[in-house]
């Protein structure tokens, strides 16, 4: 039960922080939201995601694990379709400008606003886990 409830209250922390940090991403604030998409997205990720990579690794072997950003989209894609409340757009990244160090404007569609929310929903989930993991040696 330990090990099922802290892995809840990651994937609920992962959800919040990405809400946070990218504005392509949105979920409802309610508490309830947040609980049912971090349940749902935590058995995504132990159930659906080993049968998608199953099912992609013809592809991953012929592409040397090229391919495998695709998994993400799709648990993604399914998380967003079972929880009404969360809503990817696409973002107008405004630009920046400093001490001569100039990133211009982009314009992010649906698919890339889909493919940095999966990164960076995966990125911040491994690194969590990676630091809350006992060392071995």
């Amino acid at each position: 039960m330990k090990p099922l409830l802290r892995s809840i209250s990651i994937n609920l922390l992962v959800i919040y922080l990405c809400d946070l940090i990218y504005p392509g991403f949105s979920i409802s604030h309610n508490l309830k939201v947040l609980l049912t998409a971090s349940i749902i997205w935590m058995l995504i990720n132990k159930i659906v995601k080993p049968i998608i990579k199953l099912l992609l690794l013809p592809i991953n072997l012929i592409t040397l694990n090229f391919f495998s950003w695709v998994v993400g989209l799709l648990t993604l894609f399914l998380l967003q379709s079972l929880v009404g409340e969360i809503d990817i757009k696409p973002f107008q990244f405004p630009g920046f400008s400093h001490l001569g160090f100039v990133i211009p404007p982009i314009y992010l569609n649906l698919f890339f606003s889909y493919l940095i929310t999966s990164t960076l929903l995966n990125f911040i989930l491994n690194s969590i886990k990676w630091l809350i993991t006992k060392d071995e040696g």
